[in-house]
């Protein structure tokens, strides 16, 4: 049986992880924690040499391996680097990320995989230069829930308008990869997806080819990821149906008109109704940019508010310069 790939679009805090363990609960489906392969490795990919030759790619394919098994995203890969390459012979670095992915499929005895590497509309060109038979998906979540989930947790972003400006962004990619570049993908809302669980996914399920299964639309109560990284804490808990709208206890009436002012477009474009005129700008000048740029002088809240999570991930940046720096 071919194997069935389904790679996910999405911006942070959108529910993207709820998505990726709900398809994992399908009997043919295998759905890791992603160790974001693409991030992390093709800012340094020439340093591995021509991946066309053997030993430069069981080099790559070893890294990747000993990545995925970083206790952050757990893969346990029993499989060596030189079987993998045996069986799947990659010629590049997207067909190596495939064969991780097919191997860590075949190991849970699943016939296909789901990947929500992060930032994957950055990648597109390169999976699909590389890869046949994509299932995409596209998700998306109301930006005033997004932005409101950043500052509720105190991690990356810290004002409205940073976090806006980056689910802006990351819509106008994704939607550009349909509109501009006939990209075909099956799209679906976070509200969509909490509201009414089954009526949601049984249409992606279809999509993707798969049959229904009641397994999918609903959490596993023991999802031990959920203790892994502290934006995670929902995994192992029933779907909360009522998760939505949570902007209007958290976000100011500013806030509110800053988000929408930076995402009216792709809100329309996606369906959700302006609550504000939209017509917030900010002040010109470098005071103004300063303000709305704190991320770099801000990241040590994000070590004390959430010094496990920050820990395990620090872990694994250290564990990645390792990994480049002995090649």
């Amino acid at each position: 049986m071919e194997l069935k790939r389904v790679f996910i679009l999405y911006s942070e805090r959108s529910g993207s992880n709820l998505l990726r363990v709900l398809l994992g609960n399908h009997p043919n489906l295998s759905a890791p924690v992603s160790p974001q392969f693409f991030d992390s490795f093709t800012p340094h990919i020439e340093k591995f040499g021509d991946l066309r030759k053997r030993e430069n790619s069981i080099t790559l394919i070893s890294k990747l391996s000993t990545y995925a098994n970083h206790p952050f995203s757990n893969w346990n890969l029993k499989t060596s680097a030189e079987d993998i390459y045996s069986e799947f012979t990659p010629q590049n670095f997207i067909e190596s990320v495939d064969a991780l992915y097919a191997t860590k499929a075949r190991e849970e005895n699943k016939g296909g995989y789901v990947c929500k590497e992060r930032h994957l509309f950055n990648y597109s060109g390169l999976v699909m230069a590389g890869l046949s038979d994509i299932n995409w998906v596209f998700l998306y979540r109301d930006p005033r829930d997004v932005v409101s989930s950043w500052l509720k947790n105190n991690m990356l972003y810290f004002t409205a308008y940073e976090a806006a400006q980056s689910w802006k962004e990351d819509q106008k990619k994704c939607l550009a990869l349909h509109h501009a570049y006939n990209l075909s993908y099956h799209e679906l809302s976070y509200e969509e997806l909490i509201t009414d669980t089954e009526q949601t996914l049984a249409p992606l399920l279809t999509y993707l080819d798969l049959n229904v299964n009641e397994q999918c639309f609903q959490n596993e109560q023991n999802n031990e990821e959920a203790n892994r990284n502290v934006l995670w804490k929902n995994l192992n808990k029933p779907i909360d149906s009522s998760n939505k709208k949570n902007y209007v206890d958290i976000l100011s009436q500013k806030q509110l008109s800053i988000v929408e002012s930076v995402c009216k477009q792709q809100m329309k474009a996606l369906g959700y109704q302006l609550e504000t005129e939209g017509q917030w700008s900010p002040a010109i000048g470098e005071h103004n940019y300063n303000y709305f740029n704190k991320v770099k002088e801000l990241l040590t809240q994000k070590i004390r508010s959430n010094k496990e999570t920050s820990d395990l991930l620090q872990d694994r940046q250290n564990l990645k310069h390792k990994l480049i720096k002995s090649l």
